[in-house]
């Protein structure tokens, strides 16, 4: 499993344990209001917390990826696709810290379908610093091997890789620096 399936599943659990307790809270509500318990007996204010609950529902609506149209551009800063073996590239993208940043370039990275052997992200100064290390050329990458790789196709998806980050970039500047 890879750590972006591992981040999915975390996030699908954690979202059905907080469903689940949404469940419990309502009847233990109908529990207390058909025996007549007081609910200002709690250490904490229930309002409180159904508000919060309420801000958490409106900031992961937000993150929907049908709202995303509506999230700023990725201002990709820095760009290096280089090899490091024969099937495998490091991605290094530097871009500025916005929101869905992160996400927007991890699913355009995924989108190329892949295999992502680790990544890396690091937060300093307002940028976003993402080092990924892909591994193409097997059964469901957009470009197979038979033998051995051709250098046209190492390029070539160096330049699909480029293409997919700097789509992101709404300016069309293109990145400060790019190496092959």
């Amino acid at each position: 499993m890879d750590k972006a399936s591992i981040i999915k599943d975390a996030i699908e659990y954690i979202e059905k344990l907080q469903a689940e307790e949404r469940q419990i809270l309502q009847e233990v509500r109908a529990i207390e209001a058909a025996t007549g318990v007081e609910h200002n007996k709690y250490e904490y204010d229930e309002g409180v917390i159904l508000q919060a609950e309420r801000r958490k529902k409106m900031k992961r609506a937000q993150s929907v990826p049908s709202l995303m149209a509506d999230a700023p551009p990725v201002e990709v800063l820095e760009l290096h696709v280089s090899e490091v073996g024969d099937r495998v590239l490091v991605v290094s993208v530097t871009c500025s810290k916005r929101r869905d940043a992160m996400a927007r370039v991890c699913r355009a990275i995924e989108e190329l379908r892949l295999r992502v052997i680790t990544a890396n992200i690091t937060s300093v100064a307002g940028c976003l610093m993402h080092t990924v290390f892909v591994e193409f050329g097997y059964a469901d990458s957009p470009i197979s091997f038979n033998v051995q790789v051709d250098h046209m196709d190492r390029i070539q998806m160096k330049q699909m890789i480029e293409a997919a980050i700097t789509h992101l970039d709404a300016t069309g500047s293109p990145p400060s620096s790019m190496s092959y």
